[in-house]
């Protein structure tokens, strides 16, 4: 009597039929649209696609790979919906091996991807940066023999001054606002013997305590110093001065605007110094604009003095005229 078993023809077609139906479920899986992104050149793009590996994506978004760019999918193994494909452009990276740097030009995810790809056997030697680590532009790999020894060294980080201007500040004037904090870095060196001769090299560093910026006010604000105390002004005009009195002009001791002529009163070219304007004049004091004469045009006054004596003794001088705030 024939013994049936589930490798009898029909049980083997079964088998078969279920085999295909999975395969065909799973390819449908696999194979079915998916939503992934893809950033490249500073860019995210979106797309819609069926394709099982990275490179047939990137074809797909017209995106090209130079020679030596790279690309990786983040933090997953494979294509799968939510996706990102990371483009990487080559970039300048250094090698240094056997007491020689060499510089080459690739796009790798990793610091491993780039050595794998550049060929160069990294078996039984410590690698730094890390395997794993993700390269940047300048980056320098460094193969380091058995015999290599490495150590880290504390340096200080100094503290920057940062000066921001404040106008309650006198100009030039200065304040502490913070005091400044140098940090710390851990730098790691290595020390090889190449030729009998050994090599110190800095590897890299690490700021395990950041710096704390000295902050420093910067007055602005404009001050002369006067029997008043400081008063700020907004411009310093060096003037031609000459010096009247009441009996000047048609006698009678008001201003061409209407003012009383008084110790104070300066006729000014109303031009270049509006009337109204509040001065302070070293040696004469504070004053308004508040008369003109014919003779002032340009960068010319005439003071107003009580006394005809006061007026000859000031004679003509150049003065210093703060136009205040």
């Amino acid at each position: 009597m024939e013994q049936k078993t589930i490798f009898n023809r029909p049980y083997k077609m079964l088998a078969l039929g279920l085999f295909l139906i999975l395969t065909l479920c799973l390819l449908g899986f696999v194979t079915a649209k998916k939503q992934i992104s893809i950033l490249a050149d500073g860019s995210v793009v979106k797309l819609e696609t069926r394709a099982m590996d990275p490179k047939s994506a990137l074809k797909e978004a017209g995106i090209t790979l130079a020679e030596n760019d790279g690309y990786f999918v983040v933090n997953k193994k494979r294509l799968e919906e939510g996706s990102t494909i990371e483009v990487v452009r080559a970039m300048p990276i250094k090698v240094w091996v056997a007491g020689e740097s060499k510089e080459y030009s690739i796009g790798r995810g990793t610091v491993k991807e780039v050595l794998q790809a550049l060929d160069i056997d990294y078996r039984d030697c410590t690698v730094y940066p890390s395997l794993d680590a993700k390269p940047v532009p300048g980056m320098e790999i460094n193969i380091l023999d058995s015999d290599t020894r490495i150590e880290e060294e504390k340096r200080s980080v100094p503290f920057v001054v940062e000066r921001r201007q404040d106008s309650h500040l006198a100009l030039g004037e200065e304040k502490i606002l913070a005091a400044g904090q140098n940090g710390e870095k851990i730098i790691t060196v290595s020390y090889t013997d190449i030729g009998g001769k050994m090599v110190k090299r800095e590897l890299g560093e690490t700021v395990t305590v950041e710096p704390q910026s000295e902050i420093v006010a910067v007055g602005t604000n404009k001050t002369v110093e006067t029997s008043r105390g400081k008063v700020s002004y907004r411009m310093v005009k060096t003037m031609e001065a000459t010096a009247y009195t009441a009996a000047d002009g048609d006698g009678n001791g008001i201003t061409s605007i209407g003012l009383t002529a008084k110790h104070g009163i300066i006729a000014v070219d109303p031009q270049v110094i509006p009337y109204g304007t509040r001065v302070y004049i070293p040696g004469y004091g504070f004053a308004v604009a508040g008369d003109c004469g014919g003779a002032i045009i340009g960068n010319r006054i005439d003071l107003f003095m009580d006394s005809y004596y006061d007026a000859i003794s000031f004679g003509r001088r150049n003065v210093e005229m703060y136009i205040l705030e």
